[in-house]
């Protein structure tokens, strides 16, 4: 029996979260199947490669086309990973990118590959496209991912639903590396913790959430996945040092390296029973190849650190726990009526910028709020001025920073105030109230009045030229005098001397060799198809970034694809290869052969990473401005065209 199979892996993109290292950089391959007697294989695998790379689109459309859906695994354990397999038999290619159920209830979106499959067996030829999608399960139970929906040829196909099974125990057998990438490292070897410094706070008083790492394996890097829906609360993430510190702890009799990687304050903002939801991260582990002895490697390994000789890695994924949060209203009793909602402690000092003043001539008042906690919701203070100022509203000033699991620093308000009539005049003390949720009490602090003199005659403001009763730009009413030198020009020039003269003589013959030069690089772009993809790369990238901006206020997944194809497009056109068979390692491997910096390609691989995490993210997820991803791919262009072109 004759059989020939040749696999191509396309791209491969992981989700990429805010915090951790790496862009989800995943390698391609291509495999080759052949079982033929003597030298029969080398022929086989030749012949494999020659439909790889371009089977004959008659020998494509001649076949029935099919779709399917199928899990890696029918089950698998809570925060863990699953794969759903989307195969088109008969086609080597689809209209549009496969159009998921809805699984937001129970599953998080991770990554996505692609693969292209050329079999030949028994004389006949079947191509098959396999959409791979990664996902994190969030919640125990059985559950049905519906059909899938996929176009071919202007027909839609779709698949049979899929069941799959969610529990705390592991799955029969202990899993596979093809059903679950993180099989093989047990659930208690990494462990992801959520710790809250207090359970029960009132409203807007800060409650601080850390987000800790407890391994048993190297963890090489991370990449947070998923955030929490933070609802009800008003966030400030505090500061974190570039490289986590690690420390060694003894957890339920057992040893594990232990790293806080996240630290926000919470300001509940309204009372009631608040969860904050999981947070998940996806951890690159290094795990001992069991088939080489390495003499330098160990169980407990650590976080960061340097590779082993026979390491291989793979990707875990590990999720929080909820934490719950019992929101109290502020007492109502003794509730002062300068209190605006401010839980923490504050102290406030008013001064004004001169106590002496003319009349019409401005003077600026200065209200400082020093303390902790959610300082910047704080309002400006009710001051009653007096009437003989003329007030305007206040500019805001603010110095607040994170320290000690709150925020900390001043909020000022800057008051410009112009008096109308002479003589003393004194502004209020200011007064603001605040809850301290140490003493459960409220606090009451004010300011001294503030006392400035003003000099001058009242009645000057409606006498001509005087300063209007308004701030009011005056530059209209002067008139400068033109200081310039005066330009001359002569007269009695004779034509020939003139550029004038000499463009209109030399101009038939610049257009006739540009006439020639456009006909020569017409002739060559008809004549060398490498030479037309390199120079109409950046034209056609530039009209699907166009297309990609006028569907920015559509659907996102039509969005994020054209995006995601415009990037890949301009990166496959100025290589000369198939967009569709090649994969990530080859692209920046060439790339980086044609002088293309090694920082630009990690943005490239980001910016895909991102586009597709978009494009399957769940309905009312977060997701960043399109001016910004847009300004994001037009500078990776320009600096693609610019680093290709050397």
């Amino acid at each position: 029996m004759t059989f020939c199979n040749v696999y191509f892996t396309g791209w491969s993109r992981a989700r990429s979260g805010a915090v951790g290292a790496g862009g989800g950089i995943r390698t391609g391959r291509a495999r080759t199947h052949c079982g033929l007697s003597g030298g029969g294989g080398l022929v086989c695998a030749l012949l494999g490669a020659v439909l790889g790379l371009g089977a004959p689109p008659g020998a494509v459309q001649a076949q029935e086309i099919a779709v399917r859906a199928f899990l890696g695994a029918p089950q698998v354990g809570v925060g863990r990973q699953f794969v759903l397999n989307v195969e088109v038999t008969g086609a080597q290619q689809v209209d549009r990118e496969p159009t998921l159920p809805d699984m937001e209830n129970f599953a998080s979106f991770l990554g996505s590959s692609t693969s292209s499959s050329f079999q030949m067996a028994g004389g006949r030829t079947t191509v098959s496209v396999t959409y791979q999608y990664r996902f994190q399960a969030l919640a125990e139970g059985t559950f049905e991912i519906g059909p899938v929906s996929v176009t071919v040829g202007g027909e839609m196909l779709r698949t049979e639903p899929v069941t799959l099974t969610v529990s705390d125990a592991p799955p029969p057998g202990g899993g596979n590396a093809e059903a679950d990438p993180a099989a093989g490292v047990a659930p208690e070897d990494l462990l992801l913790e959520a710790s809250v410094s207090k359970t029960r706070a009132y409203e807007n008083e800060p409650v601080t959430v850390e987000y800790e790492i407890f391994t048993r394996v190297d963890v090489d890097r991370y990449t947070i996945t998923s955030l929490p829906q933070a609802t009800g609360f008003w966030t400030e993430v505090l500061e974190q040092p570039e490289s986590p510190q690690v420390e060694r702890v003894v957890r339920d009799g057992a040893e594990y390296l232990r790293a806080s990687i996240r630290r926000v304050a919470l300001f509940p903002t309204g009372a009631g029973t608040r969860t904050l939801d999981p947070m998940s991260i996806e951890a690159q582990v290094r795990v001992p190849d069991q088939r080489a002895l390495d003499p330098f490697g160990g169980r407990l390994g650590g976080i960061f650190g340097g590779p082993s000789l026979f390491d291989r890695r793979m990707p875990v994924v590990v999720a929080s726990q909820p934490v719950t949060i019992e929101v109290l209203p502020t007492p109502a009793e003794g509730r002062p009526d300068s209190f605006s909602g401010h839980v923490g402690t504050l102290r406030v000092s008013a001064s004004a910028d001169r106590t002496e003043v003319q009349t019409n001539d401005a003077v600026t008042f200065s209200v400082d709020l020093r303390g902790t906690g959610n300082l910047r919701v704080l309002t400006p203070p009710e001051i009653a001025f007096p009437v003989e100022f003329e007030t305007f509203p206040p500019e805001t000033r603010d110095e607040i920073g994170a320290g000690g699991g709150s925020l900390q620093g001043t909020r000022g308000y800057d008051y410009v105030l112009i008096p109308r009539a002479p003589g003393r005049v004194t502004i209020p003390p200011v007064e603001m109230s605040y809850f301290d949720p140490a003493n459960t009490r409220y606090v009451t602090v004010r300011t001294e009045p503030v006392e400035i003199t003003v000099t001058g005659d009242g009645a000057g403001a409606d006498l001509p030229g005087a300063v209007p009763s308004a701030v009011e730009s005056i530059r209209d009413e002067i008139r400068f005098i033109h200081i310039d030198a005066p330009r001359f020009t002569r007269r009695d020039v004779p034509l020939y001397v003139t550029a004038g003269f000499w463009v209109v003589l030399l101009l038939p013959v610049a257009a006739l060799g540009g006439a020639v030069a456009v006909r020569r690089h017409r002739d060559r772009i008809e004549g060398d198809v490498a030479y037309a993809r390199v120079r109409r790369a950046g034209r056609m990238a530039r009209k699907r970034l166009a297309r990609a901006r006028s569907l920015a206020t559509g659907e996102p997944q039509a969005f994020y694809a054209e995006v995601a194809g415009a990037l890949e497009g301009l990166l496959a056109d100025r290589l000369n290869v198939a967009e569709a068979g090649l994969v990530r390692e080859e692209a920046g491997r060439l790339a980086a052969a044609r002088g293309v910096s090694r920082e630009t390609l990690e943005r490239l691989f980001a910016c895909l990473d991102d586009c597709d995490r978009q494009r399957f993210a769940p309905q009312g997820a977060e997701r960043e401005a399109p001016e910004k991803v847009l300004e994001r791919a037009a500078g990776l262009m320009n600096d693609l065209l610019k680093e290709l072109a050397k």
